[in-house]
C-alpha cells in the first residue's frame, strides 16, 4: 500500500520479527517522540549490510522491500531501519515534522531523526549500508524512453576523487544493474551523482562506508510501484544470498555505462482545442486519509517526454491549472480513471 499510518506499518515490521526470529532496538526517537526502530536477524554477529527507508516519508516503495526481506531466509547479517522518519511518513510528506529535509542534516545532524540515523550507522561499520527511496515519475534514461523504475548511485565520498569505499559502492552497483536488467531491460539509470556534502550518502562514504543509493520508479504498466517494491526486495534477497561473491568481478562497467537521469517526463499530455495540457498523478494525505488522483498543472510541451497522450472531446470546458480530474472527466478527456492507469495508450 502506498500510505499507511507509522503505527500500522510498526505493527507489521514487529510482526514480521517476531516470526521470522528478528530482534528489536530502539535508537531514537522522532521530532515528535516517536520511537526509530532498528530490526537484526543475527543480533549476535557484526553487521554485513545497513539499510534504510522512509527518510522521506512519501517514499514507502523501500518498506515493503524491507519487509519482504524480513520474511526471506537469509544468510549475511542485516540491520534495517525501515521508518527512519516515522513523522513524515505518518503525515505522507517529504519532510519530517518540523519540515526539514532529513537528507541534507548528515553535517549538522540538528533533527533527531538524522542524528538517530548517524549514530546507528557510524557505530555498526557495516560492509554496505544502502538508503532506499522512491524517484518521481518525471525521471528517466537520458537516451531512453520508458520511465525509470531503478536508478542507482554510489554517492562521492570525495569531490577530488573517487575513495575506496565509492569504488566498492560501484562494484555492488554493477552487480546490481546486472541482476535488473534482465527485467528492466530499458529502465535502468544512473542517478544524479553531483556532490551534496550534507547528504547522508557522501557522509558515510567519506566515513569510509560504501553506501548505495537505490531509487525506485514506475513502469508504464506499474504506476503503484507493486511490482517494482518486489523486484527490490527480491534484489536485497538475492545479494543476501550471493553478498560475498558479488565483489569478485571487480568491475564497475556496469554501472558506469548507465544512462544518467532526465527529469523533465510528463506524467499525462491531453490535447484540447486550446493546445496540449499537461496532467499529473498527485498523491495526497489529509486526516490519515490517501487520495490519488489526475491533477492539471498547466501547458504541455509535446517535445518533452510524455507517459500518456490522449485527446479531449471538443466540447469539454478549458482546463485549469490545478484542476482535479475526476474518473468521469478523464474518460471523457481520452483517458482512463486513476485506477486503470494500465489501459492507456502510450507514445
Amino acid at each position: 500500500m502506498r500510505y499507511q499510518t507509522t503505527s500500522k506499518r510498526v505493527q507489521l515490521l514487529k510482526r514480521a520479527a517476531k516470526e521470522y526470529s528478528w530482534s528489536t532496538e530502539v535508537i531514537g526517537k522522532s521530532s515528535n517522540g516517536v520511537d526509530i526502530f532498528v530490526f537484526r536477524n543475527k543480533p549476535n554477529k557484526s553487521v554485513d549490510i545497513c539499510a534504510w527507508s522512509l527518510m522521506h516519508g512519501n517514499e514507502p516503495t523501500g518498506f515493503d522491500a524491507l519487509l519482504y526481506l524480513m520474511q526471506s531466509i537469509t544468510h549475511q547479517s542485516w540491520a534495517i531501519c525501515p521508518i527512519i522518519n516515522p513523522d513524515g511518513a505518518d503525515l505522507f510528506q517529504r519532510f519530517n515534522s518540523n519540515g526539514v529535509d532529513i537528507n541534507r542534516d548528515a553535517r549538522e545532524l540538528n533533527t533527531l531523526e538524522g542524528l538517530s540515523l548517524s549514530n546507528w550507522v557510524i557505530s555498526e561499520v557495516p560492509k554496505l549500508a544502502l538508503n532506499l527511496h522512491d524517484q518521481r515519475t518525471c525521471f528517466y534514461p537520458k537516451t531512453g524512453h520508458t520511465p525509470a523504475s531503478f536508478s542507482l548511485l554510489a554517492p562521492k565520498g570525495s569531490r577530488q576523487h573517487k575513495t575506496k569505499s565509492q569504488l566498492t559502492a560501484m562494484i555492488y552497483c554493477s552487480w546490481m544493474v546486472d541482476k535488473l536488467k534482465k527485467d528492466y531491460v530499458n529502465s535502468l539509470a544512473k542517478f544524479d551523482d553531483s556532490f551534496y556534502p550534507s547528504a547522508f550518502g557522501e557522509y558515510f562514504q567519506e566515513s569510509n562506508i560504501p553506501t548505495i543509493t537505490l531509487e525506485t520508479g514506475i513502469s508504464l504498466d506499474d504506476w503503484s510501484r507493486k511490482r517494482v517494491h518486489l523486484s527490490l526486495g527480491k534484489l536485497l534477497s538475492t545479494l543476501d544470498s550471493e553478498f560475498e561473491s558479488s565483489l569478485s568481478s571487480l568491475s564497475f562497467s556496469s554501472y558506469e555505462n548507465l544512462p544518467k537521469n532526465a527529469n523533465d517526463a510528463q506524467d499525462w499530455i491531453c490535447i484540447t482545442l486550446k493546445g496540449p495540457v499537461e496532467i499529473r498523478l498527485t498523491e495526497t494525505v489529509k486526516d490519515g486519509q490517501y487520495s490519488c488522483y489526475w491533477r492539471v498543472v498547466g501547458p504541455g510541451d509535446l517535445n518533452r517526454k510524455y507517459w500518456l497522450i490522449s485527446e479531449a472531446n471538443p466540447g469539454l470546458l478549458e482546463l485549469v491549472p490545478n484542476q482535479i480530474i475526476s474518473n468521469q472527466l478523464a474518460l471523457a478527456l481520452g483517458g482512463e480513471p486513476v485506477s486503470n492507469l494500465g489501459l492507456f495508450d502510450t507514445r
